[in-house]
């Protein structure tokens, strides 16, 4: 006989298995960076910005009306635009909140590239920092109850799940050892009406409570 080879249709393509890949380890300075780099950033801006107000200082800003109007000016407008973002019904609290920040680091960097007391400088520097870090706080915290509430939420989840593979392992093997049992009893009926059909009764069997016999073993 010849087989119709024009029938012959290919199979599925089978793509291996990709081997799982090994969990990354973290080195111990990046995660401190990962975890608490975030409190570093309102510092180091500041510094930045003292820095950088100092070194404008020795190249002509100090005592400069024209750099410090400048700043003032700058100070102002980011001022004005946090203020008008902050009433409006559309407004962002980003663009808010950036807009406050700039306008804090603009008047920082004017007074400390203005004084020539490095005192005044370091004091404007360090309430700056302090004011960054009592707004931030609030973020971080919220942050943090976030994280704190998603964990809770996804060990609960993992519970839940768990316990419904549980349940449904327990009437997996209820399943099985009924089915088990209903076979056994059936083979033990088939043997004993096999040895004696004369005295053996099904009626019996099923007013004793067992489970139902099938349909074809009933009209035996």
């Amino acid at each position: 006989m010849t087989q119709n080879l024009t029938s012959w249709q290919p199979g599925p393509t089978i793509t291996p298995l990709v081997p799982a890949q090994p969990p990354q380890i973290m080195s111990a300075g990046a995660y401190l960076a990962s975890r608490y780099g975030g409190r570093i950033v309102p510092a180091l801006s500041t510094s930045t910005a003292l820095i950088l107000a100092r070194i404008w200082h020795t190249q002509g800003a100090a005592g400069s009306y024209g750099d410090a109007a400048l700043m003032i000016a700058l100070a102002a407008g980011s001022t004005l635009h946090g203020i008008i973002s902050a009433s409006k019904q559309n407004g962002h609290e980003v663009i808010t909140a950036v807009a406050f920040a700039a306008s804090g680091a603009f008047a920082l960097v004017g007074v400390a590239a203005y004084t020539a007391s490095w005192a005044l400088a370091a004091i404007v520097w360090l309430v700056a920092t302090v004011l960054v870090y009592s707004v931030s706080a609030r973020h971080w915290r919220a942050a943090s109850e976030h994280a704190e509430q998603r964990y809770h939420e996804l060990q609960l989840t993992q519970v839940n799940r768990l316990a419904d593979v549980q349940i449904a392992q327990v009437e997996r093997d209820t399943t099985a050892q009924a089915l088990a049992y209903g076979l056994a009893l059936q083979a033990a009926i088939e043997q004993r009406q096999a040895l004696d059909p004369r005295t053996f009764q099904l009626q019996a069997v099923a007013a004793a409570g067992l489970p139902q016999l099938a349909q074809g073993q009933q009209d035996r």
